[in-house]
């Protein structure tokens, strides 16, 4: 049954005398104007190919001749296409197709089912917080605006902003059509942002589909991606592929940082330190001395992601001495990358890099990399590692980090109350109108938490008032644990103030570990800004100017979380509509069962291994435990105060 509506039909049924009926094979056709053509299959001409001929590749093309046809007669009037897998099938999962026109998304999704189909824009990567479109067959005519909280149900937006142009049942396959404006000015809608550049953070899309008459509990049938909606229609929109393709265009090379296949210990927090120094790096870039950083993309052994936490990168003076005996120098450590999972990789503006090798602070590249082994798992081997792509050209800027909230850990040892609590560090201005004498751009910006962290923001406050907001309204670790704030670059001057706040349910403590809680921003800037060496920063204790100030509040109820998408959870019960049934308990405790799909790592063909290892062991809840990050970052706040004279 195919169904093709008037433009002017929206997500109402279509009155009865506009729609013309046919007996078309062994399916209904319902339209506007139509008509039957007989017989032979269609067959793809090669554009049709391009744009999606490839998906589900193990299905006989007997049995996909709906999305055949919809290839040959409609896949052309959009500009981007992607495939979502499933994470148990490749070939299994849902396509997926779009384009942008003027304030118009229009997209098309298509799924083997015979039930229903929904397609979303995620705000992290998965179910919470997602802005979704539900069709189900039974009612052809009709496409449902919903939206997901904490809870995993679909809710039925009070603004239907969806409008179905076409939808066809047949043979085993769901193909729908549908537009919406970019921004409808509805709060139970997820703005759809320009992230052409690839500095600003992709655009999360999630499906799922089902063989039920309802929408219910889904199963194995959903996948996730992460796509450039507006990626220029010459370029591909996968975001890993759109970073590999500037990256090969711009990078006169690579070198790699991996683990030589490090056995993670069955404990459930390690931090293992892998160091290599230019000489030893040498090999594989050979002896150029003008090395600049201008992307770097994640390499995780497959087999050992679920253990590995997060890596932090370092430049420091060299490979000796790590735990900072030499701290005359310990202190003008730099970060150049940070990854967490659903980090796919990080490019550079033409004109902005981070130099390395160039100075006696940085002639070595170090990898913090925090292990999560909670069920104690033994024998287990990781390569993981960092890819560093570079370019011998110097770039006009030099980029750097700024960190705030509480990245040394400065609350280490205090307990979280239970239930929803609010957790706010302010950066004063004294701390910018030192470091800053022009103003700086922020390219990129995360915002970091762990397992039980709700929402975060981060607060630029300018004259009094607040002239920048990055946020996450529900934040989930297992997909982004350093959430990519999706936005465009933004100016700090001097005088400005920060207000780092994050938020959580029922956490237990501040510490290092992956089971305990810790508030962090990471803002990516240009210029790099230093006084005597020293790089901008503000942490929480800190010293003066740049001591943060923190307050803590117990939150009586949901709507204390600020959120902006959406409506509180005390209103869900009042509003919902279409509900996934009930899960299985180890589907309920996941923190994203529908949507965890593992990100492609790219193939190796050099790697340098670490002739020199230093680590330091933990018990989640260590009483006298640093991070090496937090090491540097303790001696930068000593710097802060010292190079301000108090």
């Amino acid at each position: 049954m195919m169904i093709v509506l008037p433009k002017a039909a929206g997500a109402l049924l279509i009155p009865p005398l506009l729609l013309f009926i046919f007996i078309c094979g062994g399916g209904i056709s319902i339209c506007n104007s139509c008509s039957c053509a007989a017989a032979a299959a269609p067959s793809l001409d090669t554009a049709a190919q391009a744009k999606g001929g490839s998906f589900f590749s193990t299905t006989d093309d007997s049995d996909k001749q709906p999305f055949i046809k919809f290839l040959k007669d409609n896949a052309s009037s959009y500009e981007h296409t992607t495939f979502l897998p499933t994470t148990v099938n490749p070939n299994k999962g849902m396509a997926a197709f779009w384009k942008v026109d003027g304030d118009e998304f229009h997209i098309a999704f298509a799924a083997m089912a015979t039930g229903w189909a929904v397609f979303g824009i995620a705000e992290a990567g998965g179910m919470f917080g997602a802005d979704v479109v539900s069709f189900v067959a039974s009612k052809p005519t009709e496409v449902v605006d919903g939206y997901i909280l904490d809870d995993r149900q679909v809710l039925v937006d009070n603004s239907q902003d969806w409008t179905l142009t076409s939808s066809t049942v047949e043979d085993g396959w769901i193909i729908v059509e549908a537009t919406r404006k970019l921004n409808t000015g509805d709060t139970q809608d997820r703005v759809i942002k320009n992230d052409r550049e690839l500095w600003v953070a992709s655009t999360r899309i999630i499906a799922a589909w089902g063989d039920t008459e309802s929408v219910s509990y889904h199963g194995e049938n959903r996948a996730r991606t992460s796509v450039r909606i507006f990626a220029d229609p010459s370029s591909s929109s996968s975001e890993f592929d759109a970073f590999l393709g500037v990256l090969a265009k711009n990078a006169d090379g690579y070198f790699d940082v991996l683990a030589d296949a490090y056995e993670i210990p069955a404990q459930e927090t390690k931090f293992k330190y892998l160091c290599k120094s230019y000489d030893e790096l040498t090999e594989q870039f050979g002896n150029e001395t003008d090395v600049t950083m201008i992307g770097a993309t994640p390499i995780v052994t497959e087999e050992t992601r679920e253990f590995v936490h997060h890596f932090i990168v370092l430049l420091i003076p060299s490979c000796e001495n790590l735990l900072g005996e030499d701290t005359g120098t310990l202190f003008k450590k730099e970060q150049i990358y940070g990854w967490s999972p659903g980090e796919r990789g990080m490019v550079l503006p033409d004109d902005v890099g981070f130099p390395l090798f160039d100075s006696e602070t940085n002639q070595a590249v170090l990898i913090e990399t925090h292990y999560n082994n909670p069920q104690l798992i033994s024998g287990m081997r990781d390569s993981s590692g960092v890819r560093f792509h570079y370019t011998t050209k110097p770039r006009l800027h030099d980029a750097a980090f700024l960190q705030l909230g509480d990245p040394l850990l400065g609350l280490r040892g205090v307990k979280i109350n239970d239930g929803l609590t609010q957790h706010e560090f302010t950066c004063p201005e004294a701390c910018s109108s030192l470091y800053l004498d022009e103003p700086v751009t922020v390219l990129i910006e995360k915002l970091h938490m762990h397992q039980t962290g709700k929402r975060a923001v981060n607060e630029v406050i300018r004259g009094g008032e607040v002239v920048h907001t990055a946020s996450v309204d529900f934040f989930d670790f297992d997909q982004q644990g350093g959430f990519h704030v999706h936005q465009e670059p933004y100016q700090l001057q001097a005088g400005d103030k920060f207000r780092m706040t994050c938020y959580y349910k029922d956490g237990k403590v501040f510490e290092g570990g992956s089971q305990e809680e810790m508030c962090v921003g990471f803002l990516m800037y240009y210029p790099a800004k230093k006084v005597a060496g020293y790089p901008f920063f503000c942490p929480y204790p800190g010293r003066i100017p740049c001591a943060e100030e923190y307050i803590s509040t117990d939150l009586s109820g949901y709507e204390g979380l600020g959120r902006t998408f959406g409506t509180p959870q005390t209103q869900t019960n009042e509003t919902l509509s279409l509900s996934l049934s009930q899960l299985p308990q180890q589907v309920t405790n996941s923190s994203d069962e529908m949507m965890h799909t593992p990100t492609s790592t790219p193939a190796t063909t050099s790697q340098a291994h670490s002739t020199e290892n230093h680590e330091q062991v933990t018990a989640a809840s260590s009483s006298n435990y640093y991070p090496l990050h937090c090491l540097f970052a303790l001696a930068l706040s000593s710097a802060a105060m010292f190079i301000s004279g108090k």
